[in-house]
């Protein structure tokens, strides 16, 4: 079998971090601050507020604090409003620069861009940054969890690698006899035969060596409740299901503590978040898995892993592997002052999305109600008169053989109606949405009411990007944290040489070759703004044209190159990658004729008219 290492500390089965061995301590102090976190956040309502939104973004929620309805009418306003800003913010891939806090390692800044940027492509990082944004709108709160894996495995060589080992051997042994006899020691060497059957006939090879990067949730995370801020905080603890056989045959966890594992069933394991967010919702009955903590001490920088049921650590607090204190990257959305948890974007507009739905179904529910109903006398119309008055016929003839006043006989019953403005509530309402969570209509994919010129237009969409970008900011400052802890890592656990593929403005990709050694030094990571949002096309080519109008003069005065300017136009304005296919090359100079009198470069073209 072969040796697999992964640097997530305890969350993977096929880690090969050890620790030294010591005396045996308790889990009961480190148990015991999980279990206060957990219960003071599940006292503040944090855990339930979070679970509401789940139920009102996947439309679970039953809004019976609406009444005694039958049916309820729910526009889900929450699933439109987090699916508009978590697009409008990271769709397209980050533009990651690095740059040289040294001037010996400005060189090895282009490597380490390079890398970065591969990785993140090559690695999956986006789609696990895309969740944790989510979770960044919908609780405030997205966390990612940046690790190294590094595994290796032992694989048969082929003939050509198991000779070469074997005429090495040989040969080794073959200098060694020489060396002895010309010092005349009595040494016993082993024959050739000995040492082709001693050869070895696998190698070892590395799998997978490369950074890891997971999006947590926000429910397995306990963080110390003493803290009004996570920088401040004394400890982080993580919570993750591990499935029993797995857990038993993990090497890198201490052999007594393993034996004493304690199996649970998913829907034990998960009871207390189930209750809040799946109503009982069922899972696996079966006692499949261990519920593993991995705990971060953040004042000695130390780490250990113990699990639910067992009162051994799987691995003894020691100082944590990482050249940091802790794996994970927080993001944090609106944050409230003296308070530990931020607010998110869901929970400003939960009262206006519950105010909705009952707006929609008291309307609903009233137009149920209307319905056109009469109070008869049956003896006096007859079997006939109220056949008629039971059709849908129209024009129908009601016979009856009463002389006195029809409306003895006859007479409707009087409905109630809401009142007309309020009908009207939903707009409002709507419009307190969009006011909240800084939308415009145009987000939304509808045409204003009112008729804007483009200049209003703009000034309104100007506007509502402010908001946005101060969440961009926020985003790219997280993307740069996970990408200088990649770095990181790479500078502390790359084993082998890799490369990185740079694709250039014309759309040609060249390999970067590197090592551990190539990447060292200090480097400040920066996001180009703007990169990670979506493209808008129209208006991409509105600027380029609007730069071509903008540069004309200056073409004219001859202090812009016109194939450089077309060339930025092209590529930036219209999306080509190759734009010198359109661009003429410039005509040869003209040769000068024999005897042409020279001008002298200060006078030459004076009095020539612009082309």
């Amino acid at each position: 079998m072969g040796n697999s290492m992964d640097y997530r500390v305890g969350n993977d089965p096929d880690s090969d971090y050890e620790t030294p061995s010591k005396g045996r301590t308790t889990t009961k102090k480190y148990r015991k601050r999980v279990e206060a976190a957990a219960k003071w956040r599940k006292d503040a309502g944090y855990d339930s507020k979070w679970a509401k939104f789940i139920k009102v973004y996947a439309s679970q929620y039953d809004y019976s604090e609406l009444g005694d309805y039958d049916d309820v009418i729910a526009p889900n306003m929450v699933f439109s409003t987090v699916n508009i800003i978590v697009p409008s913010i990271v769709v397209n891939y980050p533009k990651i620069t690095v740059n040289a806090r040294k001037a010996a390692d400005v060189e090895r800044a282009a490597t380490v861009e390079a890398m970065v940027n591969y990785n993140w492509q090559r690695y999956n990082v986006h789609e696990e940054l895309k969740l944790a944004i989510r979770d960044f709108v919908m609780f405030g709160l997205g966390i990612c969890k940046v690790t190294w894996t590094l595994r290796e495995e032992d694989v048969e060589m082929d003939r050509d690698e198991y000779t070469s080992t074997v005429q090495q051997a040989l040969m080794e042994v073959a200098a060694g006899r020489e060396r002895s006899d010309a010092e005349g020691l009595k040494v016993v060497y082993p024959s050739d035969d000995e040492v082709i059957a001693a050869a070895p006939t696998m190698k070892v090879v590395v799998t997978a060596d490369h950074p890891s990067v997971e999006r947590i949730s926000p429910f397995d995370i306990y963080i110390d409740p003493d803290a009004t801020r996570i920088k401040h905080a004394r400890w982080i603890a993580q919570r993750t299901y591990v499935p029993i056989e797995v857990a038993r045959e993990n090497e890198n966890w201490d052999a007594g503590a393993r034996k004493k594992l304690k199996p649970t069933a998913m829907s034990d394991a998960k009871h207390d978040q189930e209750d809040v967010m799946f109503d009982g919702e069922n899972r696996g009955k079966d006692s499949d898995f261990v519920v593993v903590w991995e705990y971060y001490n953040l004042i000695d920088k130390t780490m250990c892993v113990f699990a639910d049921g067992c009162d051994e650590f799987l691995i003894e607090p020691d100082e944590t592997p990482l050249p940091f204190p802790h794996p994970f990257v927080f993001g944090l959305n609106y944050v409230v002052p003296e308070k530990l948890y931020p607010l998110g974007d869901v929970e400003s507009i939960l009262p206006l999305q519950i105010e909705l739905a009952m707006t929609r179904t008291q309307m609903i529910n009233d137009r149920k109600r209307y319905r056109r109903m009469y109070l008869a006398k049956p003896s006096e119309i007859g079997p006939k008169g109220m056949e008629a008055l039971l059709s849908g016929a129209d024009n129908a003839i009601i016979e009856t053989e009463y002389d006195g006043p029809l409306a003895d006989v006859l007479a409707p019953v009087g409905t109630s109606m809401l009142p007309p403005e309020f009908y009207n509530q939903t707009a409002m309402i709507l419009d307190d949405i969009n006011l909240t969570a800084a939308i415009t209509e145009y987000q939304r994919g509808q045409v204003s009411e009112i008729r804007r010129t483009a200049t209003e237009a703009s000034m309104i969409q100007d506007m509502s990007n402010a908001r946005s970008a101060d969440k961009l900011a926020l985003v790219e400052l997280m993307i740069s944290e996970m990408a200088r802890r990649t770095v990181q890592l790479a500078q502390e656990f790359l084993t082998t040489e890799q490369i990185a593929r740079v694709v250039g403005p014309d759309g040609i990709a060249t390999w970067v070759p590197f090592t551990r050694e190539q990447i060292e030094g200090e480097f400040d990571f920066q996001v180009e703004a703007g990169s990670t949002q979506p493209q808008n096309e129209s208006f991409r080519r509105q600027s380029a044209m609007q730069m071509m109008d903008a540069m004309t003069p200056f073409l004219q005065a001859g202090v812009v190159d016109p194939a450089k300017l077309a060339e930025h136009v092209l590529r930036n304005g219209f999306g080509i990658k190759d734009p010198s296919m359109f661009i003429m090359a410039p005509p040869p100079p003209m040769p000068e004729m024999p005897g042409q009198a020279q001008l002298p470069p200060e006078t030459a073209g004076a009095g020539m008219p612009l082309m």
